[in-house]
C-alpha cells in the first residue's frame, strides 16, 4: 500500500513525496546564474531562490524541516544525472562547531548526505571551518570574501570532490573552498548548490 501524506503547501493528498507536481511548477529550476570560479570543474544550481522554493530552504534550515531534504535533494541531484560522478566523494561547506551545535545541525551536510545515499557517493568531511565568521547576508562581494579569507582548512584529503552548499549570492564560499582544496592537491573540485539568489 502506498504512503500518503499532503503537500507541504497546498495540503493536497499526495502519494510517496511531500510536495505535488502542481506546486512543483512554481519553483523555477532553470536559474540564470554566472559565478566565474577559478579552478572549478563545473557549478551546478538547483534552483532560483524564491518564492516557494525560498519558504521550503528557510524552513529546512532554521524551522528543522529536516525531511525537507528529500524535496531540495532531488532538485539537486536532477542536475547532477548528466555527469560520471564514480570517481568523486561529496562534501559540505562547514561550519564552526559553535554555529553548528547553536542550529543542531549542517543543513548542507544533510544535503549532501541525501544526494550521497541517493547517487551512492562516499560523504567525507573534507573542509573544517576554523575561523568564527559573521554572517554573510547583506555583505557585498569584497566583504564577503575579506570575511571568510583563512576561515576554511583542509581536514581530509580526497582526490576528486563535490562540495555541497543550500544558497550561493556571490560564490565567495566556493571559491574560497576550491582555493584550499587545490593548494593541498585535490585534484577535481565541483559544487552543487540548492539555489541562486540572482533571477
Amino acid at each position: 500500500m502506498k504512503k500518503y501524506n499532503y503537500c507541504i503547501n497546498c495540503e493536497k493528498k499526495i502519494y510517496d513525496k511531500l510536495i505535488c507536481d502542481d506546486c512543483m511548477e512554481f519553483i523555477n529550476k532553470n536559474p540564470a546564474f554566472s559565478y566565474p570560479i577559478d579552478g572549478i570543474e563545473f557549478l551546478e544550481i538547483g534552483a532560483t531562490y524564491s518564492g516557494l522554493l525560498k519558504k521550503i530552504l528557510l524552513r529546512f534550515k532554521f524551522n528543522n524541516k529536516l525531511s525537507y531534504e528529500e524535496i531540495l535533494g532531488d532538485i539537486m541531484i536532477e542536475k547532477l544525472l548528466k555527469y560520471n560522478l564514480d570517481d568523486y566523494v561529496i562534501t559540505s561547506v562547514p561550519m564552526t562547531k559553535k554555529r553548528e551545535d547553536k542550529r543542531g545541525y549542517n543543513q548542507a551536510r544533510l544535503l549532501a548526505k541525501y544526494i550521497g545515499r541517493e547517487l551512492d557517493l562516499e560523504y567525507v568531511e573534507v573542509f573544517e571551518k576554523i575561523k568564527e565568521t559573521p554572517f554573510q547576508v547583506g555583505l557585498g562581494e569584497s566583504e564577503r570574501k575579506k570575511n571568510l579569507e583563512n576561515s576554511f582548512a583542509l581536514k581530509n584529503y580526497s582526490e576528486n570532490i563535490l562540495i555541497t552548499d543550500d544558497v550561493i549570492t556571490t560564490g565567495t564560499t566556493i571559491s574560497e573552498l576550491v582555493k584550499v582544496a587545490r593548494e593541498n592537491g585535490i585534484k577535481k573540485v565541483a559544487a552543487i548548490v540548492t539555489a541562486t539568489e540572482i533571477a
